[in-house]
């Protein structure tokens, strides 16, 4: 599994969603219960709920949805304020926490399952592995979840050349620390994300990094090629527009 794959711009950038937090929260996917459980199971078998799970890099709360009633507590850390403060409104019932994958504030063996959507590739490694391992029981369990888009459907692959997204040479996934963590185990669930038409498209498009961060001139020009691409494309045109997705999965135990 490659970073090219993933279609995930590099880390240093992890900070620049705070400024189109609402926008994020509206048009970026959620995730399939599925990929949840698959992480969730590979802890040992009890009849109680995990005490504690937390989301980290949690933005708005996509992820962190879908855990609540699935432990006694579900935290989400989250470094950006605006990012945190929409998911402190929408989820009430979830402990928001200002924090990152290297600075989790809680305490050392404190926490059954770690997750994390679309958010590894902003990770300082070795220094989250570690704090990973520093805040979970042995046994417990890291998921990290990615929403990939189909770039096979043509008007897809239109959609992220209309964007001018920089092309990353990629690496090779490196999984968590070996001394640390168990061997590593992936799943790909199958996945799709329904957007409210061709405006809630344009939401999904400017809530991507490599397009917040360019100018307002760039932006008029995106916004103009994305114009076009929806009069040359039906499937662009309707109430729904639903973009082809696959979720993938891996998930790796405390030792």
């Amino acid at each position: 599994m490659t970073d090219a794959q993933h279609d995930l711009p590099p880390s240093g950038m992890a900070r620049v969603f705070g400024a189109e937090a609402a926008r994020y929260d509206l048009a970026r996917p959620s995730y399939p219960a599925e990929a949840v459980a698959r992480v969730l199971d590979a802890l040992a078998p009890s009849d109680r709920p995990p005490g504690r799970i937390v989301d980290v890099g949690a933005g708005t709360g996509k992820l962190t949805a879908l855990l609540v009633d699935r432990a006694a507590e579900v935290v989400a850390v989250e470094p950006d304020p605006q990012m945190l403060s929409v998911l402190a409104g929408r989820l009430p019932q979830v402990r928001a926490l200002p924090g990152s994958a290297e600075r989790i504030p809680l305490a050392d063996g404190s926490v059954d399952a770690i997750l994390a959507g679309q958010a590894f590739h902003w990770f300082s490694r070795p220094d989250a592995d570690r704090e990973f391992a520093r805040v979970l029981r042995p046994g417990g369990v890291v998921g990290l979840l990615w929403n990939i888009p189909d770039r096979s459907v043509e008007w897809v692959d239109r959609l992220y050349q209309a964007t001018r997204r920089p092309e990353f040479a990629g690496s090779e996934f490196n999984p968590l620390d070996e001394q640390l963590f168990g061997p590593v185990e992936e799943a790909v669930v199958p996945s799709a994300h329904r957007l409210a038409g061709p405006d809630a498209v344009r939401d999904l498009v400017h809530s991507w990094s490599w397009v917040i961060t360019r100018s307002a001139a760039e932006q008029d020009a995106i916004d103009q090629r994305l114009r076009i691409l929806v009069t040359r494309y039906p499937e662009l045109q309707g109430p729904v527009v639903e973009m082809p997705q696959r979720t993938d999965v891996v998930w790796q135990l405390r030792r």
